[in-house]
């Protein structure tokens, strides 16, 4: 049975496709164990900017590919404020 809540994030895809474990992603970011590996992966938590940063180096991905749910959402979230900003006359640039 298919879940009907949208995948969050993309990192356990990247991981597997790079043949990481969760363990060596967790050492290459400095983590003592899996536990915030996993807590990303399943959504549970977003990694903080420099982790993000981390990840998109570790993965070789781009952060908007790693979590694509959040950038779109942040996206849409700003081109509605330009278009409440620019009083629907444009871009701003």
């Amino acid at each position: 049975m298919q879940s009907s809540k949208p995948k969050q994030n993309n990192l356990l895809l990247y991981r597997r496709r790079m043949g990481f474990t969760q363990k060596q992603v967790a050492r290459l970011l400095g983590h003592r164990d899996t536990t915030m590996v996993s807590h990303y992966e399943h959504s549970r938590s977003f990694p903080p900017l420099p982790v993000a940063l981390s990840l998109e180096i570790i993965l070789r991905v781009p952060v908007a590919f790693l979590f694509p749910s959040l950038y779109d959402e942040i996206k849409l979230r700003i081109r509605q404020a330009e278009e409440n900003i620019s009083g629907g006359q444009g871009t701003l640039l």
